[in-house]
């Protein structure tokens, strides 16, 4: 049985506790020890969640770990799982039993997947990438590391999806189009062009927003 200890016990670190009961493994192939934050207090008051156990930047991974990296920002996963790694932390994935993954998906490590996300045939996902719920994907979708898709966005069929992309919720991603990396594309948006890499789209079509 491995100890999973969950990075970030704020909001999105507490939903994340809440979801490991309903995930495949749960009981089985792990049970949760508690949470690595900086701010030994954030869960003061909140309920009877595990414990905040230490920082990341401290802790010490131990033989029975794993992790589960709960920070919503790409940057920040990408900061905090790295410390983890360059400390021989092994991350798993996280994913509801009500999701849908066709057996012929591949999919990363690091990974969470929520209720009612549905994953079709030969869709690829990459590592520590968070699907929220109700998130769709078309078939021979491919997704790159380090992305953060809300609830109700839909992928659709040959999308590609770079890494560190940011897709907000309720947004479309019509079919074979391209968002590159580190791009966001806002709630609600539907693409139906490229999305070139470090921009903002927003909007029916989706248009580049300037600041």
């Amino acid at each position: 049985m491995k100890n999973l200890l969950i990075i970030g016990a704020r909001g999105f670190g507490r939903e994340i506790f809440s979801t490991t009961k309903f995930c495949r493994g749960y009981n089985e192939e792990f049970i949760v020890k508690g949470f690595l934050d900086s701010k030994s207090d954030a869960l003061d008051g909140l309920g009877d969640y595990p414990p905040i156990i230490d920082s990341v930047e401290h802790y010490q991974p131990q033989p029975d770990d794993v992790f589960i990296c709960a920070l919503g920002d790409v940057h920040y996963k990408k900061k905090y799982t790295d410390i983890i790694l360059q400390k021989g932390g092994t991350f798993i994935n996280l994913i509801h039993k009500q999701a849908y993954v066709s057996d012929f998906t591949k999919i990363g490590y690091g990974c969470i997947i929520f209720k009612d996300v549905s994953l079709s045939n030969n869709a690829t996902v990459g590592n520590f990438v968070t699907l929220q719920q109700y998130v769709t994907t078309g078939h021979d979708m491919v997704m790159g590391d380090y992305c953060e898709i809300e609830s109700f966005a839909f992928i659709g069929g040959y999308a590609t999806i770079g890494d560190f992309v940011t897709i907000h919720t309720g947004a479309i991603i019509t079919p074979h189009q391209k968002v590159d990396n580190h791009a966001i594309v806002g709630a609600g948006a539907v693409v139906i062009r490229r999305v070139k890499e470090n921009t903002t789209v927003f909007g029916n079509p989706a248009i580049r927003l300037k600041f």
